[in-house]
């Protein structure tokens, strides 16, 4: 009677560990292809029984396995923005029979471009939320399972993109809220906000342009763009920031609601007031801006429905596969509240 082989007969031949061999037949993502490809290539060899028909290839996903993954790094709470989104996808992928598997990407998976494991087992595609690096957001466009991203990062041009995006519109309404603080009077405007993301590049533009048209000049100094983004989500980040100004703007157009909370409460701290000393504006309309004394303007971005159309996007893609990539921008409603109202003389 013919041995039994086993993971340890191929470990052996190879002179490689039993683990790597158990891994490279699972597809874990932390073996190399061409280490894969040696250790699938020798059980096939040697007649491992374990071996599927068309070993050698990534198994195909059986047709009773309907799970999509949900990678991000961002930290969800119970309520609030991040969890509003996910709840869109999660309707929309429970209407269809989906299950979804929530992975959150470490700092050290991105340092090791790792990419999560589950990616490599039984899921039918991906939906990736919030912005990541370049190098590890090549490394999921890399990957051969449909996908969606809710932003990008800004160094990847859309051209030639592999993947779906979705995003709610941001050019046109910063644009709008650039252009009604300069018909107001202001001239010294600042801006705040991470443009290494898709999201706030594209804010930043309709900052940009608005300034452009009027032949305001741009000053570097009010500009508050920064590549480190963890400065723009705490108070001490930004207040940091904006007391190191030699002065202050009269006007600020934030990136969004929760840099302008902290911009609003950084101005008062320092014995201003909004929007006599300095108009402030944010973007997202956080539930949170309803404890301000004054009303916020801001831009409106339904992150429910962000969380449905990226879920559906990823369904059309999984069943159309070869129609072209899309970017899909969600239409926004610009809101102009008490902390803008104000009129300058040049």
């Amino acid at each position: 009677m013919n041995k039994k082989v086993t993971t340890y007969d191929i470990s052996n031949a190879l002179g490689i560990s039993r683990n790597t061999v158990s891994k490279a037949l699972n597809y874990h993502a932390s073996i190399s292809d061409e280490t894969r490809k040696k250790v699938i290539e020798a059980a096939i060899a040697m007649g491992y029984n374990k071996m599927v028909p068309g070993a050698g290839e990534r198994p195909a996903i059986s047709r009773s396995t309907k799970s999509i993954a949900y990678l991000t790094r961002i930290e969800v709470s119970t309520n609030g923005y991040w969890m509003n989104l996910m709840r869109g996808v999660e309707d929309v992928l429970r209407g269809s029979g989906y299950d979804m598997k929530m992975s959150f990407i470490k700092d050290e998976d991105i340092i090791s471009l790792m990419v999560p494991p589950m990616l490599n087992s039984t899921i039918d595609g991906f939906i990736v939320v919030g912005m990541l690096n370049k190098a590890y957001t090549e490394k999921l466009l890399a990957h051969s399972l449909p996908k969606v991203f809710i932003d990008l990062n800004a160094e990847l041009p859309l051209t030639d993109l592999k993947a779906d995006l979705v995003l709610m519109e941001s050019e046109e309404s910063v644009y709008r809220i650039t252009r009604h603080l300069i018909e107001s009077g202001h001239r010294e405007i600042g801006f705040i906000g991470d443009i290494t993301s898709r999201s706030f590049l594209e804010r930043w533009i309709g900052f940009s342009r608005a300034l452009h048209e009027s032949n305001i000049p741009r000053n570097p100094s009010y500009c508050i763009t920064s590549k480190h983004a963890t400065s723009y989500q705490s108070f001490d980040g930004i207040a940091d920031t904006l007391g190191a100004l030699e002065q202050l703007p009269t006007a600020l157009v934030c990136g969004n609601d929760l840099m302008a909370l902290h911009a609003i409460r950084f101005v008062k701290e320092n014995g201003m007031r909004v929007p006599e000393g300095i108009a402030i504006s944010g973007f997202d309309q956080m539930k949170e801006t309803e404890l301000l004394d004054i009303s916020l303007t801001t831009v409106t971005n339904n992150e429910f429905q962000l969380g449905l159309r990226a879920a559906e996007e990823l369904l059309y893609r999984m069943q159309r596969p070869n129609r072209p990539f899309e970017v899909i921008r969600l239409s926004t409603r610009v809101i102009f509240g008490e902390s803008t109202r104000t009129t300058r003389t040049t």
